[in-house]
């Protein structure tokens, strides 16, 4: 699919606006303009993350840049994970450095040791070997120590890493794995010939958790996450990017099976019913829009298409599947956002 140039004009001017209000908001907040900071300014502009928001503007004005970290790291951001399995490398390689330390400090005792035995009085020998077997001992036990403390390292970081990448509530592949995904196949210019998104959209889930509480809410997505696992195969991909907002990339799919295999997701979740206090259940229905890799020449190209075309199901009748095109590409998000009052 070709986009004609006028549309990717008004795109690149959207893309250029967006980078110009994170900076200003950079510069507003007197924060400093390190790249995992313009992801988190980007990500709370966007509207992906109301809370981590709200976290940030309470730090106030000038923010340390350890608070941001912390925020960063708690919302599970590519770039802050990434931050705390740096600090933890960082620890096991010092620890490294003192191993190595103590033993460059034992081989020269050793070596004292040895050139002293031509001049030493006989009656001092066994003062010397006494104190080097402490040495000695004294360096397995630390040796012992640190590499105990090296392994525990590791797999700290091996969980912080996995833990940063995936949703607690659905156990499926979060934000920050999908934007690493996304990005993963525009690197080097290796992206696939054909691929195609879908952002899934559970349809009024804010009215489904004022009627029936927060815990009919959390079933209901961990069912729908459960559907949604079992509709991928091997190489492609589903994750919960939002509250209740998922998303799909299909690896050498076209963007019109991609709507079938969309259409039947929609009927699928439809048939579905989720448990309720009353013990009733109740049915949900979805809002899909779809996109292709062909004509985005960026990830967030790609992502923008696929959400356009969300944007454009939700603001008719909901409950149904809407593919990108020229039609949907006329209109602006904001005009979107605008016909369904946010």
């Amino acid at each position: 699919m070709t986009i004609p140039n006028g549309d990717r004009h008004r795109e690149n001017a959207k893309n250029s606006l967006i980078v110009t209000k994170i900076t200003q908001f950079i510069a507003k907040m007197n924060i400093a303009p390190l790249p995992r900071n313009y992801e988190l300014i980007f990500e709370i502009l966007a509207g992906h993350n109301p809370a981590m928001g709200r976290e940030v503007l309470a730090l106030g004005n000038a923010p340390q840049q350890h608070e941001l970290d912390i925020v960063g790291q708690r919302h599970g951001l590519a770039g802050f994970s990434r931050i705390a399995a740096s600090k933890a490398t960082n620890d096991a390689a010092e620890t490294l450095e003192q191993i190595a330390a103590r033993l460059d400090a034992g081989l020269h005792r050793t070596e004292v040791f040895l050139s002293s035995m031509q001049t030493v009085e006989p009656e001092h020998v066994s003062r010397l070997v006494r104190d080097v077997h402490d040495e000695q001992t004294s360096l397995k036990n630390f040796l012992a120590h640190g590499l105990q403390k090296i392994r525990a390292t590791e797999k700290n970081s091996t969980h912080i890493q996995a833990v940063s990448l995936r949703d607690t509530l659905t156990t499926l592949p979060n934000r920050a794995a999908f934007l690493e995904k996304l990005t993963a196949m525009y690197e080097e210019g290796d992206a696939p010939s054909a691929a195609s998104m879908l952002l899934v959209n559970i349809d009024h889930f804010r009215e489904i958790n004022a009627k029936y509480g927060p815990a009919a809410g959390n079933k209901a997505l961990r069912r729908l996450a459960a559907l949604f696992r079992k509709t991928i195969k091997k190489d492609d991909f589903v994750a919960r990017i939002g509250g209740n907002e998922f998303a799909f990339i299909f690896m050498g799919v076209a963007q019109n099976t991609a709507q079938s295999i969309a259409e039947r997701l929609r009927r699928s979740v439809e048939d579905l019913r989720f448990a309720t206090r009353d013990g009733d259940g109740d049915h949900l229905t979805i809002s899909v829009g779809v996109a292709a890799l062909d004509g985005a020449a960026t990830p967030a190209e790609f992502y923008s298409h696929a959400e356009l075309a969300l944007l454009a199901a939700r603001s008719s009748a909901r409950n149904c599947v809407v593919g990108y095109s020229r039609d949907v590409a006329q209109r602006s998000r904001n005009s979107y956002l605008l016909q369904l009052g946010g």
